[in-house]
């Protein structure tokens, strides 16, 4: 990665930056998409139903993963900071949030 400099709140800290847009994303799907989860998906699409699982299963990625994908990534490039800070400077009420979505990806992140 390299290394940019960034104005926050008056005061200047260096941040990293990804080389490119194919190592970041390779990182995200690295994170996103487990080994576990390989093995896993099709023993629960056996388990619930086939490909009648299937259908709720990208019915919710399409409506809630994948926007609730974009809309931090988008956060995290237009504040150049964490989800959690980007969070506060749209409004301090926010915090919570912030809080509770941090905890939810260390949850997944665990499984």
């Amino acid at each position: 990665t390299t290394t940019t400099t960034t104005k926050n709140d008056s005061e200047e800290r260096e941040r990293n930056a990804w080389e490119s847009p194919v190592q970041f994303l390779l990182t995200c799907v690295g994170y996103a998409v487990g080994l576990g989860n390989v093995w896993r998906f099709p023993y629960l699409c056996y388990r619930n139903g086939g490909g009648a699982f299937l259908i709720p299963y990208f019915i919710m990625l399409a409506f809630v993963g994948f926007p609730t994908l974009l809309l931090e990534l988008a956060l995290g490039q237009t504040q150049q900071a964490g989800f959690l800070l980007s969070i506060q400077r749209i409004s301090p009420k926010f915090k919570g949030i912030g809080i509770t979505a941090i905890f939810n990806e260390v949850t997944i992140g665990m499984n």
